[in-house]
């Protein structure tokens, strides 16, 4: 197997967990519970982890971009950010275009 193709697999799956958290992160706003019980601590615990590995790329964004109220572009802008660094990426390693 080629080094070059598996450093980039190794970036692209790199950058495609972190939209996974993306997304997790997305859906898990929109279903919180209200209160923390014994039965759903677990989505807390799980949140918290979440919201630590995201925060960080997602602060940036959040505050360059006006206030719209309830509705959070940031995640939105995170995601096409990420897919273009994955393109980058291969154009850079490749020197082609997907």
């Amino acid at each position: 197997m080629d080094l070059t193709w598996l450093v980039f697999q190794t970036i692209s799956t790199f950058l495609r967990i972190l939209e996974v958290l993306v997304w997790i992160r997305v859906l898990m706003s929109w279903f919180r519970p209200r209160y923390r019980t014994s039965s759903n601590s677990w989505f807390f615990t799980l949140e918290d982890y979440v919201w630590r590995a995201t925060e960080p790329m997602l602060a940036p964004i959040r505050s360059v971009l006006p206030d719209t109220g309830m509705i959070d572009f940031s995640p939105f802008i995170l995601m096409i950010l990420l897919a273009l660094a994955r393109r980058l990426v291969w154009v850079l390693m490749f020197g082609t275009l997907m």
